[in-house]
């Protein structure tokens, strides 16, 4: 009787062909590891000194930690990170360039005038008046169809641009409407008093004719408004000097300067020069083109009534 057959015995690490221990295949993975980690250095290292070869200034760290050596940090606009500031860089890097505002926009909407430009008073056309890109208004269009004094209305008109901010401080308007110098830079016509020949603005009408010229420099009746303002000055300093004056009774070398004086298409005027005791000339007028009269430096005061204005002669 022969023997049962015995499974075969396990095999020893010696009897296999390609023994390979466990220790030993851990030590091949352990230096595959090792490998790769050098091939990551390496190709980092790469990465640093093509970015140190580029023009534009990086930082010299990826990550900031209390740790760090870095006296200065920036913020990556891309992706958020505090990174080490390097020499000459920004406090945020690879930030978008803001943009910039373009040149044809313009610093507020058109302003809509109503305007009469025939002879029904109820029927109005609107009229546009844009504003460039440096806030200028332009009247152009509106000069074309030359609208008649008083004819338009702009409505309430804020100040919004620097040149119309201007405009209403020339004016020294109570309120911030200036809508009336928009009105007036709107309006061309020959028989506007501004531009009559020999008119003398007053100290209010000056300011405003300057306020309408900040607007509209350029407008058709320009050169006789600025003659009218000349005028106006004129007088202006002569009232401050105390050398014209109207109805009343003016102290002599105080409120009024001695003087010889004439005043024009008078009708019923009365004037007289008084002393501290009372009148020592005198003279009633009851027509006259042209009236003159001569205060003295030792006359005390003068007094006139219905005689208009006097001006140096």
């Amino acid at each position: 009787m022969t023997d049962a057959a015995q499974p075969p015995a396990e095999p020893s690490w010696t009897d296999m062909a390609n023994p390979t221990p466990p220790r030993q295949r851990r030590r091949g993975l352990l230096a595959g590891v090792a490998v790769a980690v050098l091939v990551v250095a390496a190709l980092g290292i790469g990465a640093v000194l093509g970015q140190a070869d580029s023009d534009e200034p990086a930082a010299t760290s990826v990550a900031a930690s209390p740790r760090s050596s870095c006296s200065a940090y920036s913020v990556d606009a891309n992706t958020g990170a505090v990174v080490c500031k390097a020499p000459g860089a920004a406090d945020v890097i690879n930030q978008a360039p803001s943009p910039v505002p373009s040149s044809a926009s313009p610093l507020r909407a058109p302003v809509i005038l109503e305007c009469r430009l025939g002879d029904d008073l109820l029927a109005t056309s609107s009229l546009e008046v844009p504003t460039d890109a440096k806030g200028r208004p332009d009247f152009t269009e509106v000069w074309q169809v030359k609208p008649k004094k008083y004819s338009c209305d702009a409505g309430i008109i804020i100040p919004e641009t620097p040149l119309e901010k201007a405009a209403h401080a020339t004016s020294k308007y109570d309120d911030l409407d200036i809508g009336t110098l928009y009105t007036i830079c709107a309006e061309v016509d020959p028989t506007d008093p501004y531009a009559e020949t020999g008119f003398k603005a007053s100290p209010e009408q000056i300011r405003e004719i300057n306020a309408a010229l900040t607007l509209c420099s350029n407008h058709p009746l320009a050169g006789k408004w600025r003659k009218s303002v000349q005028r106006g000055k004129v007088d202006a300093d002569l009232e401050a000097q105390g050398r014209i004056f109207g109805a009343g009774t003016f102290l002599v070398g105080k409120e009024i300067k001695a003087g010889t004086y004439v005043t024009t298409d008078v009708d019923g005027c009365y004037w007289e020069r008084q002393n501290r005791n009372g009148i020592i000339d005198n003279n009633f007028i009851t027509a006259a083109r042209r009236v003159q009269v001569t205060i003295r430096s030792t006359d005390y005061a003068f007094h006139s009534e219905r005689c208009g204005e006097w001006r140096p002669a």
